[in-house]
């Protein structure tokens, strides 16, 4: 992450704020799957499995809405539709991964995986075209490459849960 630059601080500089806030939203992204590892029984790790994939898909909601606000500033009606078009997918995938959570914990996962990566990848796009900070970018992948992280240790470390079909995934 850049936090250090001769440049102004709008551009390329990641805000102390922002940095601080988005370091300390991470908490939960590494505090549950430690959580999940060091649990002594199979319900403690579904616990901190389902407080994960909720967690994430909060804030995977969140980023969606961040996406929005880049929108509202689009002057150009085209990029303007595209960008809230693309703003309240994260959502809805987050939705559907807690939905799923209930039977098929791998594939929720794997979902809320394939969902970061994606917005981080349209967040970079955003500030490399010049619709966010350029700051943006360096704070997104940074904290993106965190959450996938903590996303493979849960995947890897996930209970199977008793009596339910199809958590091989």
């Amino acid at each position: 992450m850049t936090i250090m630059s001769n440049e102004p601080i709008g551009q390329s500089r990641i805000p102390i704020s922002a940095l601080l806030l988005g370091l300390g939203g991470l908490i939960p992204f590494l505090g549950l799957p430690v959580w999940q590892i060091l649990a002594v029984d199979d319900l403690m790790r579904e616990r901190a499995l389902a407080a994960f994939i909720f967690y994430a898909a909060s804030i995977l909601s969140f980023l969606g809405g961040i996406g929005w606000g880049v929108a509202m500033g689009e002057r150009d009606p085209v990029h303007r539709g595209l960008a809230f078009g693309v703003s309240v997918v994260p959502a809805l995938v987050a939705w559907a991964a807690a939905f799923v959570n209930v039977q098929y914990l791998g594939f929720s996962l794997g979902m809320l995986g394939i969902a970061f990566a994606l917005q981080g990848a349209w967040d970079v796009h955003l500030s490399k075209s010049g619709r966010a900070p350029r700051w943006f970018a360096s704070l997104r992948l940074g904290l993106t490459l965190v959450v996938l992280l903590a996303l493979t240790v849960m995947w890897l470390w996930r209970p199977a849960l008793s009596g339910s079909a199809g958590l091989s995934l």
